[in-house]
């Protein structure tokens, strides 16, 4: 059907992208050549600009989707009903075929049981006229059955060349006898010694009758035997196979002419059937182990069975062979079972039904291409898809009529508004006053619009009274907008002047770099926000050296002056009750000194050791803080964690001791490195990538090797920030261990015996100032100007 409809195919969806890109106008090209142009642009339907357009659009989409999900769940519900329909029906065919095939095979079998009886009725066994050549040439010429070719009766007494042995006729010899050319008592006829064996009617398989009639057939033969019991013969009728052809390819369901084109003669028979293959039926009649005896018409065997010869299969074929792409659970599955049916979705998607011959067990098989079950599912698809287009074109016409009246008072109405935006405000109260007297929503909407217009000219009357003195307040305005500016300003250089002071005090107060038995190395970076971050390190005596570093939760100056605190307190040891060899008992002692709630809900982490020279032992103490990491001579990486929270938010936390025995020094050429440093140092957010982690920042230690190392692992830092400034205060600090031996007798080495905290304690005296950068400011100008006095350095004071 849609075959004969002219087919037309669209240029391009619009005449903007086919003018702009192709060259090509928008219009539409039947296949004989006429041109039609559109009369609208298809890209502009699509983006509507009106209602009406809106209105249509919407309405035709939520149609169409209706109607396409109406159409598909008619599709999907008809094609399973014409699924089941077409099963029961092809069911009953194939059962009405094979009964009549039983049918055909018991009234042929008729006739080797009229003839063994005839010759048993004979008085004169020894009667070798009992059966005759004329008498089977009468029975066979009015035989009603055509596809009956031979009748025959053999004699099991008699020797195969006696021409009394084998009494047959047939259609080519008739009227007159036929002779055998080959002993029929041969074990491997079939046609004669099965019959013996079997106690009735004996089928066949289809073979080829060399010596005989010549022709492809089938026997259906009976034993015969007297009235004592004795077996005298086989008598049986000779069935030619092109008519049992006829009768299995001729099967079908129902007549699918849609395809064929029909001549209108008297018959009303197609002159050509111009079905695919892949949508024609197809008949088998197989035997009961598959071998194919009749398949379709464009199949063929390789040659018909003569004879004696047993390999069937290999003659005739299976159903493989002969083009039904049957898989061999579902091959099973048809011979096992008397009747029924199978989807086969191999390389062809069909349906096979079955039933079997009570009298030989062959099975009658019928292949139908499923889409040919469900064809007609998609022409009702196809006349329910042009039954909806119709109505929903026909729809889409009414509603954009409908729309344009009702959007052209919308339109009137947008004149006015847009003669009321240029000023012109008694323009189109004409038109105003005729679409007030509606009574719907527009009438509302032009009254509505008529009261605004009103009030903007009230309003503007007004607008233009205050304009007279708006200069004035304007000029009034600035000049309290710039002095409240500079006040703003004068307080933002104040605020970041004492920021910048906070930041050079934090500074300052950092240790100076040691050479030594113990050599550091540091780098402090400040964020771009004032942070929290201070570290220390001094002697406790000739043999200890402590060493530490905080970081204050937080930015700006309150955590900058809580660190600085901090370091303070731990640098001069003046935290009472507590020996500073004992890392857990400092950390106690700091966390019950500085709880956050009395510090602005401040908290802080730190961590601190104790290192020993004689003993070159490590012991430490760690609260929240990062682990250190410490990299021996030989390139070992040990990682220095201990458990402890963070200080200031749990009065009676507890704080675990650990040691490390770290490896002399002379066992290796390089001094091993001990690494402390805060969270920002590795907390690093990458542009594009994760943030780095931990133990990618302990890669960086471990093989950044040389003299500059801390230079070479900040600059490698802020290549993985992306930016010189970092967004958390960067600290971190390295204490390099060298040969105890070598540098004993150094005068270089540095071990101050003026750090001892008991000294300290015994001659120090209180000064109790207010915690707050102006006088931390006045304490650093005073403890400057007593260091130049004195005579004591800075970094000492």
């Amino acid at each position: 059907m849609w075959s004969q409809l002219p087919r037309i195919t669209p240029a391009l969806f619009s005449e903007r992208i086919c003018s702009q890109q192709l060259g090509i106008p928008s219009s539409f090209t039947y296949r004989w050549g006429v041109t039609m142009t559109l009369p609208f642009r298809l890209n502009q339907f699509l983006s509507p600009r009106s209602i009406g357009q809106r209105f249509a659009l919407t309405i035709g989409a939520g149609a169409g989707a209706i109607l396409i999900v109406l159409a598909v769940a008619n599709y999907i519900s008809g094609r399973e009903l014409l699924l089941e329909q077409t099963s029961s029906e092809a069911r009953k065919e194939v059962r009405d075929e094979m009964g009549k095939w039983d049918d055909l095979v018991d009234r042929i079998a008729m006739y080797p049981m009229i003839i063994g009886a005839t010759e048993v009725a004979s008085s004169d066994p020894l009667n070798k006229t009992a059966v005759s050549a004329p008498w089977l040439a009468s029975l066979l010429d009015h035989s009603p059955i055509s596809s009956v070719y031979g009748l025959y009766m053999a004699r099991e007494a008699m020797d195969w060349r006696d021409p009394a042995s084998d009494i047959w006729v047939d259609r080519k010899s008739w009227p007159h006898a036929a002779r055998l050319k080959y002993d029929f008592h041969d074990p491997a006829q079939d046609w004669y010694h099965g019959a013996l064996e079997t106690n009735g009617t004996h089928v066949t398989l289809p073979y080829f009758d060399e010596g005989g009639s010549e022709i492809e057939m089938i026997s259906i033969t009976r034993a015969v035997h007297d009235n004592q019991g004795r077996f005298i013969g086989v008598a049986g009728a000779d069935v030619a196979l092109t008519e049992m052809r006829r009768i299995v390819r001729e099967m079908h369901i129902r007549n699918f002419l849609k395809n064929s084109r029909i001549t209108k003669g008297a018959d009303l028979q197609p002159t050509a059937d111009l079905t695919p293959e892949s949508m024609k039926e197809a008949a088998y009649l197989i035997s009961k182990t598959g071998v194919v005896i009749i398949g379709p018409a464009g199949t063929a065997v390789k040659r018909m069975p003569c004879l004696g010869e047993k390999d069937f299969n290999k003659l005739l074929g299976d159903l493989p062979s002969h083009g039904l792409d049957i898989g061999p659970a579902d091959l099973q599955k048809l011979l096992t079972q008397d009747r029924g049916w199978l989807r086969i979705t191999g390389n062809k998607d069909n349906v096979i039904y079955w039933a079997t011959s009570r009298i030989t067990g062959w099975k009658l098989i019928l292949e139908v291409p499923f889409d040919l079950i469900i064809s007609p599912a998609h022409v009702l698809a196809e006349q329910s898809a042009i039954i909806g287009l119709s109505g929903l074109l026909l729809l889409l016409g009414v509603v954009s009529f409908v729309a344009r009246r009702v959007s052209e008072p919308i339109k009137a109405l947008q004149t006015v508004a847009s003669n009321l935006a240029q000023g012109s405000l008694g323009e189109g109260s004409d038109v105003l006053k005729k679409i007030e007297r509606r009574p719907d929503e527009l009438g509302r909407l032009a009254r509505s619009f008529s009261s605004m217009a009103k009030e903007i000219r009230k309003r503007e009357k007004r607008l233009s009274e205050w304009n007279v003195s708006l200069e004035k307040t304007i000029k009034e305005r600035t000049s309290e907008l710039a002095a409240a500016m500079d006040r703003v300003e004068k307080t933002n250089r104040a605020m970041r002047a004492e920021v910048s002071e906070a930041a050079a005090y934090s500074r300052a107060v950092l240790p100076k770099k040691m050479k030594g038995v113990v050599e550091t190395d540091w780098v402090f970076e400040t964020s771009s926000q004032l942070g929290g971050d201070s570290f220390g390190y001094h002697w406790i005596d000739e043999n200890h050296l402590a060493l530490y570093l905080l970081d204050v939760c937080g930015h700006g100056v309150g955590a900058a002056l809580l660190s600085v605190s901090l370091v303070n307190v731990l640098r001069t040891a003046s935290l009472p009750e507590t020996d500073f060899h004992d890392p857990s008992a400092v950390l106690t002692r700091l966390n019950i000194s500085f709880p956050m709630e009395n510090h602005n809900d401040m908290y802080f982490t730190a961590w601190y050791g104790v290192y020993s020279l004689t003993t070159n032992q490590l012991r430490y103490a760690c609260g929240g803080h990062p682990p250190a990491v410490l990299i021996g001579g030989g390139g070992a990486v040990s990682l220095l964690p201990a458990k402890g929270p963070v200080l200031g938010a749990f009065p009676k936390a507890e704080f675990e001791n650990a040691m490390f025995q770290m490896t002399p020094p002379s066992s290796f050429t390089s001094p091993s490195r001990l690494y402390l440093f805060s969270d920002g140092a590795y907390e690093i957010d990458r542009q594009g990538r994760k943030m780095m982690s931990y133990e990618e920042f302990v890669q960086i230690l471990s093989k950044t090797e040389g003299e500059e190392r801390i230079p070479s692992i900040l600059e490698r830092l802020r290549k993985e920030n992306g930016s010189e400034i970092f967004v958390d205060d960067l600290s971190l600090v390295e204490f390099s261990f060298s040969d105890t031996e070598r540098n004993k007798n150094s005068d270089a080495t540095e071990k101050p015996s003026h750090f001892s905290p008991q000294s300290q304690q015994s001659s120090s005296r209180s000064i109790i100032i207010v915690n707050s950068l102006p006088e931390l400011q006045r304490l650093l100008s005073f403890t400057s100007e007593f260091g130049s006095h004195a005579g004591i350095c800075r970094e000492d004071l």
